[in-house]
């Protein structure tokens, strides 16, 4: 499914809708809830300053190890997801000729949904 969003074998209404603002939207979601859980443990603690200054892989209890596994492991597939997305709406929207505003209104938003993406998880 993956070579399928990359390539944009998909049409745009499609790629947009269900894989661009709903894909994103579930990924970052179940991302923001492990977020809350590390803050949630951190007591007070920033996420960033927390991983800068008191992280340790040899004195971590096991359910910190599991959310900071669990956090780095959907941001990475994230960061993935996203880089494939942009390429797959890219590519659907230059094969679409219904309208070229249109097109173009998708890949501005497209990176307008994957910036607020990660604005909203880190």
């Amino acid at each position: 499914m993956f070579a399928k969003i990359l390539h944009g074998q998909f049409e745009l209404k499609e790629m947009f809708w269900k894989y661009g603002v709903w894909g994103e939207f579930l990924i970052t979601f179940i991302l923001y809830l492990f977020r809350i859980f590390l803050i949630h443990r951190l007591d007070g603690l920033k996420l960033g300053e927390y991983y800068r200054t008191v992280f340790s892989f040899v004195n971590m209890d096991n359910t910190m190890l599991f959310l900071t596994v669990a956090y780095f492991t959907i941001l990475a597939f994230l960061t993935f997801y996203s880089i494939i997305l942009v390429m797959g709406i890219w590519r659907s929207s230059a094969e679409y000729d219904k309208s070229v505003w249109l097109s173009h209104l998708a890949r501005i938003f497209i990176l307008l949904v994957v910036y607020l993406a990660y604005k909203v998880v880190l």
